[in-house]
């Protein structure tokens, strides 16, 4: 099943050194790509030529090959070969084994690096959370994205459905369910930051979680974050927050009420105005 749209970052997007030296015309033309892209079986790759996606986009070959000189568009044409490009993963300050998601090879093959890296964290999400045990599970794609038939990595890349989607989610609970304190912030952050949230925003934002709903509900909800894989981890884990703080009757500390509201200064004083 295809997803019908995919994650856009506009502060990424604006402070991207690459994209900020390209033209209005280029970007506009490298966002068409990028849809063809989503649309492609191998998620993030087109197989085809510079003079086919221009084609198919409607724009001058020479934009793409811009495109291409700027560092945006990466990949190689006919007759050339594509360097690979490495993924290594982190969770917190720590860094996993690299990862190939797409191996050196013969053209043609152009990709986003951005889209089949987050492709590759989204099905791998909760894992990353935590190298170690789960190293295997961590290494390379099977086959690495760009490297094999259409066929075998789409399916290997397909969004789970069904029976199989439970099955993941019970075997993401017990797992979730046996994690330390330590491991479950991590997760949270880690969560957090492969949303999109600048690393440095990530510890305050689970810290302003503890600190209004209390540590045990905010392990809680990350563990259930965990479990649930959220699209938007940041908004799914406060509201898990709030609806755990009410079933428990706790929550945020109400807003102190003006002082004039809440003191009665005639308090004492008789009908004759004395005290």
């Amino acid at each position: 099943m295809k997803r019908p749209s995919f994650q856009f970052y506009p502060a990424d997007w604006q402070a991207n050194s690459n994209l900020r030296r390209c033209t209005h015309a280029e970007k506009g033309v490298w966002i068409s790509v990028m849809c063809l892209m989503h649309d492609s079986e191998e998620y993030g790759i087109l197989r085809w030529t510079l003079k086919e996606i221009a084609q198919a986009v409607g724009c001058p070959a020479s934009t793409l090959k811009a495109l291409r000189v700027k560092g945006v568009l990466k990949g190689a044409d006919r007759s050339e070969t594509c360097e690979p490009f490495i993924y290594t993963p982190r969770s917190g300050r720590k860094e996993g084994p690299p990862v190939t998601l797409v191996s050196a090879q013969c053209g043609p093959i152009w990709y986003s690096s951005r889209m089949i890296r987050d492709e590759y964290v989204r099905q791998h999400r909760g894992n990353s959370a935590r190298f170690g045990e789960d190293q295997d599970e961590l290494s390379s794609p099977k086959p690495p994205l760009g490297d094999g038939s259409s066929s075998s990595t789409s399916s290997s890349y397909s969004v789970p459905n069904g029976t199989d989607a439970t099955a993941s989610s019970r075997v993401r609970a017990r797992e979730a369910g046996k994690w330390s304190k330590g491991e479950l912030w991590k997760a949270g952050k880690s969560l957090l930051s492969e949303a999109g949230m600048p690393q440095v925003q990530c510890g305050s934002f689970v810290g302003k979680l503890c600190k209004d709903y209390g540590e045990g509900v905010t392990l809680e909800a990350v563990r259930t974050a965990v479990v649930e894989r959220p699209a938007d981890p940041a908004a799914f884990l406060k509201a898990v927050c709030q609806r755990l703080a009410g079933e428990r009757g706790t929550g945020p500390p109400k807003r102190r009420q003006n002082s004039f509201e809440t003191i009665n200064y005639r308090e004492g004083i008789a009908a004759d105005g004395s005290f």
